[in-house]
């Protein structure tokens, strides 16, 4: 665990793999998890599994794949091609990209998040990213809801920072009857409140402390 964080609270996470799986990606950004190493490996694959699919896609970036771009059939069977070619071909190419990739972790969640079992992903075989979801399918289904819910509640936040935006461009600095100033100042202050009551709930489910 990076020293520059404090440990979690005491009895808000247990102290298990899995929760402080949890608590990394609570409390480290991408670029974090990825200098710290944090998602290749074991470890790699528990973090990530605690990760939203855009936080996922923020984490490809940093992949071998997306700073060399090989060729994309080096991850694919060929048509016709015999198993025993495909899989000396394979080792090579997990030998020389996802190996080494410090997000490889990342690379094979995504894939099951997207039902993609087709090549080679974060350096499992097709068969073996296939085995992983039938295994981990009520996993996977509870990761792609809350996928889905944080989208909309992403939304949500932007619509209710863009409401406010609108009202205070058009009530602002304007002139008036004193009741109706009022009013237009309560209806910003009531988008404001709003805006504010999102984007604290959502520091409060990432564990983040509100600031004051």
């Amino acid at each position: 665990m990076m020293a520059a964080h404090p440990p979690a609270p005491a009895g808000a996470r247990e102290l298990t793999e899995d929760g402080i799986a949890q608590y990394l990606a609570d409390t480290e950004s991408i670029d974090g998890l990825v200098a710290g190493g944090y998602l290749a490996g074991h470890d790699g694959r528990l973090i990530a599994e605690q990760l939203r699919a855009p936080q996922l896609e923020r984490a490809l970036t940093h992949s071998v794949c997306h700073a060399v771009q090989p060729d994309v059939d080096n991850f694919y069977q060929e048509d016709g091609e015999p198993d025993a070619g495909w899989q000396q071909r394979r080792a090579r190419t997990v030998r020389d990209h996802c190996t080494v990739c410090p997000v490889r972790a990342a690379c094979a969640e995504l894939a099951l998040r997207h039902d993609d079992t087709v090549g080679v992903r974060g350096g499992l075989a097709p068969e073996e990213l296939t085995s992983r979801l039938v295994a981990e399918t009520t996993r996977l289904e509870r990761a792609r809801a809350e996928d889905e819910r944080a989208v909309e509640e992403q939304h949500a936040r932007i619509a209710a920072g863009a409401e406010l935006q609108r009202l205070s461009g058009q009530y602002l600095g304007t002139s008036g009857k004193p009741e109706k100033r009022r009013e237009n100042i309560e209806n910003i202050r009531e988008a404001a409140r709003k805006r504010d009551e999102l984007i604290a709930a959502h520091r409060r489910a990432a564990g983040w402390t509100v600031a004051a």
